[in-house]
């Protein structure tokens, strides 16, 4: 199908600067079809995180304020750090121009989508208490996945048992079908616990490769949307556990996905700390002297220098290298050695129900993405007025070999238009209704489940450099989400005020 409306799309870019792209298609639709509509390009602002990373030498002047504590970064982790310590003199420095990182929301006509982070995937008493005390109202997510190989959606096609009936349903021959099975008999008596550093360190196409191709193919969908990796990147410890124990457990979620939560967290904290958050503020140089932690930052293009006597680094290591000054040689090469993926969010606005199947749909094999979910799913998934409005949320991780390509807008304005004409030649009566796609773009959101990251990498990189301390999902938890970003910034925040 040939989308292809002349419509402009909204360009958002370095702390709300606005332009106009054209959607890059031709100027004819085809007969009887209707023409692409309008949307909307969002990205993170990163002109500073550039400069740092290509060796820009910036301006240090001399600080003109002085705090306890200063937190670098707004997302989740560094929201947790504020809360945990909101009574002290603290001064939290976020570069974009909101807060939540990667848990972030948008809203269009009154309905919530995420640009990020969907699910909640981690609970335990300690992530079930914090939850509590930020007053967290995420909903069960009711019903089930589906599959789609080869012209055929399966329900419910991954349960990692033996006995789902589900995979006969699969239109390959018997001999795959088994082949899955097996793959569910071997994994099922493993001790990751047990096993965790051999498995950690192996990955899981190792495990695979025994195995049908069509398996491989799955977890090579499901691997870089949920961890940002394919099987050849991902740890066996990570992947043996979502095949087997994930789909054993219930999720919960906002409507709107995770950015949900970032604004409870924020919610939470008083209006004196909300005070104490300063935006658009990027933080270049954090350096030690004379027993006290100079942070550096950009504001509104000038140069700002504030003095702490504990910090807590609430950004991702891929940045936090090249940031913090001084740190030990390992400590750099294990920050360095983490792997970051790309990853483009497209949300489909409609003016009516199109689709309420399923909760997050996989099409296996495809080129543009791996999976969509209703944005409206938990509040709606026995169905609702069919007539109201509607979000679909289309997600679209790409490999790092791609990641410069998302810096130029006709690059990613063409990635989303050839997802947009996959989905809507997939379920033709979607372009009738499909009224906006806006599309969220960035470079390192999700770090990669790699190969050892978690038993090797990790403890290295994210280890107490004082007064400097780590937080930021990467620096606890075999993946991105969101209750290890808030118990890493507790954590953080909480050494942070025991040194001073």
């Amino acid at each position: 199908m040939n989308l292809s409306r002349r419509s402009f799309i909204k360009w958002v870019i370095s702390a709300g600067a606005v332009a106009a792209c054209p959607w890059p298609m031709s100027a004819q639709a085809e007969p009887g079809r209707k023409k692409i509509p309008k949307g909307k390009l969002t990205s993170e602002t990163n002109k500073v995180c550039h400069q740092v990373k290509d060796g820009h030498e910036l301006p240090l002047p001399e600080p003109s304020a002085v705090h306890d504590i200063v937190i670098v970064g707004g997302g989740p982790s560094g929201l947790a750090a504020a809360d945990e310590i909101q009574n002290s003199d603290f001064l939290l420095l976020e570069k974009e121009n909101h807060v939540g990182g990667n848990a972030y929301t948008e809203s269009w006509r009154g309905l919530n989508y995420s640009t990020g982070a969907a699910w909640a995937s981690i609970f335990s008493p300690e992530v079930d208490a914090i939850f509590k005390r930020w007053k967290f109202d995420m909903k069960l997510i009711k019903g089930v996945d589906a599959a789609y190989f080869n012209g055929v959606w399966v329900k419910d096609f991954w349960n990692g048992k033996v006995d789902n009936p589900n995979l006969d349903k699969l239109p390959y021959p018997d001999s795959v079908k088994e082949s899955m099975r097996e793959f569910c008999r071997h994994i099922g008596p493993i001790d990751i616990e047990q096993e965790k550093e051999r498995l950690d360190r192996m990955p899981f196409s190792e495990i695979l490769k025994n195995y049908t191709p069509e398996l491989k193919a799955f977890w090579d969908a499901f691997g870089p949307s949920n961890w940002g990796a394919v099987s050849e990147d991902t740890s066996a410890y990570l992947g043996i556990q979502a095949a087997r124990d994930w789909w054993q457990s219930e999720r919960y979620s906002f409507e709107g996905g995770m950015g949900m939560g970032s604004r409870k967290i924020y919610e939470h904290l008083s209006p004196e700390a909300q005070n104490r958050i300063l935006l658009n503020a990027a933080v270049y140089k954090v350096r030690k002297q004379n027993g006290k932690v100079l942070v550096s930052y950009m504001l509104k293009g000038k140069p700002r220098t504030v003095q702490a006597k504990a910090v807590v680094m609430a950004t991702p290591k891929f940045i936090t290298k090249y940031i913090v000054e001084d740190l030990p040689l390992d400590q750099v090469t294990a920050m360095g050695h983490v792997r970051f993926a790309p990853f483009l969010v497209y949300n489909l606005c409609f003016n009516k129900v199109v689709y309420n199947q399923n909760y997050d749909n996989w099409i296996i094999g495809s080129k543009n993405l791996t999976d969509f979910i209703p944005a409206d799913w938990v509040t709606h998934a026995d169905g609702g007025d069919l007539n109201r409005p509607q979000i679909i949320t289309v997600y679209a991780p790409k490999p790092e070999s791609l990641r410069e390509d998302l810096l130029e807008d006709k690059k990613v304005l063409a990635m989303a238009k050839s997802a947009v004409e996959e989905l809507t030649d997939l379920f033709p009566g979607w372009l009738k209704h499909l009224e906006e796609v806006r599309i969220y773009r960035r470079g390192h959101p999700m770090y990669m489940s790699t190969p050892g990251f978690l038993t090797k990498i990790q403890p290295v990189a994210g280890r107490d450099f004082p007064p400097i301390y780590f937080a930021h999902s990467d620096s606890m938890g075999e993946l991105s989400d969101l209750a290890y970003a808030g118990l890493s910034g507790i954590r953080a925040a909480q050494k942070a005020a025991k040194h001073i």
